[in-house]
């Protein structure tokens, strides 16, 4: 009896053992916090902003995935300049403890073809390359023709949609997306797909990736925007549509170091828009020294109906742990006729699965 009481108990240790082993490959965590100090060394406005997110990934029937994600957001002191461009990508206007990005299911059909339905955000669909995700300026997470000229779903608002992506070939990418018309970060107000009264956006891109000796491929990216939003008094829906286009591409290695150049650029077909175009170009290298370390330097150029504006950042990325890291950024910014200097200094802490 004693026997089979051990063996049984053997199974259901085993059971366990195999069930979280499995439920743990199924679920996929992280949780990123980041907290900035940021020092307008021309006026002497300071800015303390602070950043939270958690990402969920739950598998649950073959080849589907709930993708979930939500962030929160404080910041005191206001912004340190009333710039467009904007200097640092965690700064929202309005504090709020909850904020749903993502909450969406993603149907894989073999290894080539994916679509993802529900709540979404531009920025995690299109805009985390390697070389862009470096910088600290807000023009270098979505593109301005976007985020100035459309209510869309960028950082910190969401919208419904639909999300295709399909690889007919190795390193090939094709993506679309169409989303509700207007975004909003108000959860009774996001889970709304309304043509009729928010109109609707479109977004989509090909880009071609090819690996290279180093840590990062040469990626090149062409899309397309396209928006019919309504007017400012609600009556009409005005049509926009824009172009823009993304180069990452490795030069040469220092050791195990990595030197890439970074190019991207976008323009609106129609002028009545209050961003006409953006470009920017820099240089970013990787792995530097013993922690790994990545510096950069960028040169982002709007062009606004208010005025063209410049910003020049340089930045490097530290890892303190496997977890910790401090990055510091230099901003020299010229706005609407005047210049000025500002800085930050970013701690981020990572965990995850």
């Amino acid at each position: 009896m004693m026997r089979r009481i051990l063996m049984g108990l053997a199974a259901c240790l085993c059971g366990a053992v195999a069930w979280s082993q499995e439920a743990s490959s199924r679920v996929g965590w992280s949780l990123t916090a980041m907290t900035e100090g940021e020092w307008n060394m021309t006026n002497g406005n300071t800015s303390w902003v602070n950043y939270l997110e958690a990402d969920v990934n739950v598998g649950l029937w073959k080849g589907a995935t709930f993708e979930g994600m939500a962030i929160a957001t404080y910041q005191a002191g206001g912004a340190v300049d009333n710039d467009n461009l904007g200097l640092s990508n965690i700064y929202a206007d309005e504090n709020k403890p909850f904020r749903l990005i993502q909450a969406s299911l993603r149907q894989s059909f073999g290894d080539r073809f994916f679509v993802s339905l529900g709540l979404r955000n531009v920025d995690v669909d299109y805009f985390t390359t390697p070389a862009t995700g470096l910088f600290t300026g807000a023009s270098d997470a979505d593109y301005p023709i976007l985020s100035l000229n459309y209510p869309l779903a960028t950082f910190p608002l969401s919208a419904m949609g639909i999300h295709l992506e399909y690889l007919p070939a190795e390193g090939l990418t094709l993506k679309a997306s169409v989303y509700n018309g207007m975004a909003n970060d108000d959860f009774n107000r996001q889970f709304r797909f309304c043509p009729a009264s928010d109109g609707v956006f479109t977004l989509g891109c090909i880009s071609y990736e090819i690996p290279t000796k180093g840590e990062q491929a040469a990626s090149y990216t062409l899309g397309y925007v396209y928006g019919k939003t309504p007017s400012d008094d609600g009556s009409v829906h005005e049509k926009e549509t824009g172009f823009w286009g993304l180069v990452e591409q490795p030069l040469v290695m220092f050791g195990k170091s990595q030197l890439v150049l970074l190019g991207q650029g976008a323009a609106m077909t129609s002028r009545d828009t209050p961003c006409n175009g953006y470009w920017g170009a820099g240089l970013v290298m990787n792995r530097i020294a013993r922690n790994n370390m990545t510096a950069g330097i960028v040169c982002n150029r709007l062009l606004f109906a208010d005025g063209d504006e410049t910003d020049i950042e340089c930045t490097i990325h530290c890892h303190l742990t496997s977890w910790l890291s401090l990055q510091p950024a230099l901003h020299i910014i010229h706005h609407n006729k005047h210049n000025f200097v500002a800085g930050l200094l970013r701690l981020s802490l990572e965990l995850g699965n």
